[in-house]
């Protein structure tokens, strides 16, 4: 594929991690199929229904925009594979596939492919493969500029470790977010629960505060949910791009945001993820809390909800002794998160998950000191309430701080960058046995983790 982005078509080594009895049944399915030079594989607007595995030849992948103009994407050749797409979903192709010279490929249909899947279920784990590459993918994603549920997706907001985030626009014109469960995590029943139980937490949530959900379906074999689109930042942009904010800001902030999390516990349910990345601030100064994929309801108490989990250097020191969690770890995240604001730098900056570990274990509560500059009296108060080693110490009434509440006036030369512009972090899951791979104590590195 000289000239051309070596990244953006399937290899035939995806095909390598199939049991050799699977192959077998797949070669059965596989149709040879001889094409002369200038014949189309692919024809752009058709309804997709086969997929094509090159194995002599070349083709040139072309698509044509609204004003007629084609353009040229690629060149694929022997082993390349094309039009898998066509095994998720019937709907249009997007681009032409055209012979530059005599040309073999094996066909496979999708209705092949979903007899495949019913017999063998190997094949949902390599469709399972197939689609982590090209949807939500760093280099190409197929989903953008497709119709999805009455949805057209515009770009990709980000990605991250259980999900994609998409823009898109709804059926009456109105913009929301999708958030797709990453193809990855499809077959995984625990990813799968939770994420399930987010979109049921949301579902009955009623308030300005926090991010409102629109629906949900199910497609190309995962799961959706539609919520709000916030045209705005988190706070860990704020944070990152313009540093320290001032304590009337702060003040305003935890005044929203508090709100939010009161609504939530009320509601009982635990949040578990509370920090700058998980909170939005709109242009029109809103504040939004977002992300429940780690909320619980405090009743429950199964095998998910027994996992530590969290994103390290919020997370609160009674949950390494074993205990269960409870509201009060949301109260000591949020200490963590207000002094991330006031001072423009994480709390606990340790650089491997290990050394939080030890850190949090000894942890004897806040000193205002090491902020360096002075605050109002009763805000270091709350802080402090709400860093209290102890659970049952932990103190700083919601409803007092939900008096600060006012509109975030963003800093006059805040520049708002479009998160798509902007590099995809990834994210990933640590498990117990593995506490020491390197975490680097910045922005960039504010994954979630499961112990």
């Amino acid at each position: 594929m000289t000239g051309f982005s070596d990244s953006s078509w399937l290899p035939m080594d995806t095909f390598d991690e199939l049991p050799d009895d699977a192959l077998l049944v797949l070669e059965d399915c596989l149709e040879e199929r001889h094409f002369a030079e200038g014949d189309h594989l692919i024809r752009q607007g058709d309804i997709g229904e086969e997929m094509f595995v090159i194995t002599s030849g070349h083709a040139m992948v072309m698509t044509e925009d609204h004003e007629g103009q084609r353009y040229a994407i690629a060149r694929t050749g022997p082993g390349d594979v094309l039009g898998e797409m066509a095994l998720l979903a019937r709907e249009p192709r997007t681009a032409d596939a055209i012979a530059q010279e005599p040309l073999v490929a094996q066909v496979l249909s999708a209705s092949a492919f979903h007899s495949l899947i019913e017999t063998y279920p190997e094949f949902s784990q390599f469709l399972t493969r197939l689609m982590s590459t090209r949807v939500g993918g760093k280099d190409r994603d197929v989903l953008v500029g497709r119709d999805m549920h009455g949805h057209h997706i515009t770009r990709r907001l980000g990605r991250g470790g259980m999900a994609v985030v998409y823009e898109a626009i709804g059926p009456a014109g109105d913009t929301v977010a999708l958030k797709m469960l990453s193809h990855r995590l499809v077959c995984d029943e625990h990813s799968r629960d939770l994420f399930q139980r987010e979109a049921d937490i949301i579902e009955t949530f009623d308030h300005p505060n926090i991010v409102n959900m629109r629906g949900r379906f199910e497609m190309f074999y995962t799961y959706f949910i539609i919520v709000e689109y916030i045209d705005g930042m988190s706070l860990q942009e704020l944070i990152r791009n313009n540093g320290p904010l001032p304590e009337e800001n702060v003040r305003a902030i935890l005044g929203q945001l508090v709100m939010a999390l009161d609504y939530a516990h009320r509601s009982e349910i635990i949040h578990r993820d509370i920090k700058p990345g998980n909170v939005m601030v709109g242009r029109d100064g809103q504040v939004k809390l977002m992300d429940f994929g780690l909320a619980k309801p405090t009743g429950t108490n199964s095998d998910v909800d027994r996992l530590l989990v969290g994103t390290p250097g919020y997370i609160a020191p009674e949950l390494f002794e074993g205990n269960q969690p409870g509201p009060e770890i949301d109260l000591f995240a949020m200490g963590c998160l207000a002094v991330e604001l006031l001072a423009g730098r994480k709390l606990f900056g340790q650089r491997t998950i290990a050394d939080f570990i030890e850190t949090i274990r000894l942890w004897r509560g806040w000193d205002r000191s090491t902020l360096g500059f002075e605050i109002e009296d009763d805000l270091a108060e709350v802080i402090n309430g709400w860093l209290e080693p102890r659970p049952e110490n932990r103190t700083g009434s919601l409803e007092s701080v939900s008096q600060w509440a006012a509109g975030v006036e963003l800093p006059e030369d805040v520049e708002i960058i479009e998160v798509a512009d902007q590099a995809d972090v990834e994210t990933g899951a640590v498990e117990s046995a593995d506490l020491d791979p390197t975490w680097l104590a910045d922005e960039e590195a504010d994954s979630t983790e499961t112990f």
